[in-house]
């Protein structure tokens, strides 16, 4: 069902949900096509590349059923800067282990850590790594 267009669109297409009369939205699996209450399996359509209209209006026409499209929530398509708490797209944003950025707050996180010496980091490195322990040589084998 979802389909390629190569029409160009300054603006970005809506995503998009199918639902029929009783709420239910369109899924596919293995067997085909069904209406389910779970939203987690609905297909996610592109409201203008996958024509939905024309798709929708054709199966009202053919089979006297009426589809809405509904549209995704914008906070279930993008993710949230944990820091401004702006929306972007998926790839814009950064995980740094705790939290997703976006390229501005990254820039300012990163340029307010202070910056460790490689001397320090070297030493910090040798500390700790497996097998050490106090008195140990560099390049020692650990013995049990």
């Amino acid at each position: 069902m979802p389909g390629y267009s190569d029409r160009l669109s300054g603006l970005p297409d809506i995503k998009v949900f199918i639902r029929n009369p009783r709420g239910k939205y369109l899924a596919q699996d293995a067997n085909g096509l069904f209406f389910t209450e779970d939203r987690s399996a609905a297909i996610v359509l592109n409201y203008e590349a996958d024509e939905v209209p024309k798709q929708l209006e054709a199966i009202r026409k053919t089979h006297g059923v009426e589809l809405a499209a509904d549209p995704v929530p914008l906070e279930e398509i993008y993710e949230t800067c944990d820091r401004c708490k702006e929306l972007f797209i998926p790839f814009m944003t950064f995980f740094d282990g705790k939290r997703f950025l976006c390229a501005d707050c990254r820039r300012v996180v990163v340029e307010k850590q202070p910056r460790a010496s490689s001397e320090a980091l070297t030493s910090r490195a040798r500390d700790t790594s497996p097998g050490s322990r106090p008195g140990a040589t560099p390049g020692e084998i650990p013995t049990v």
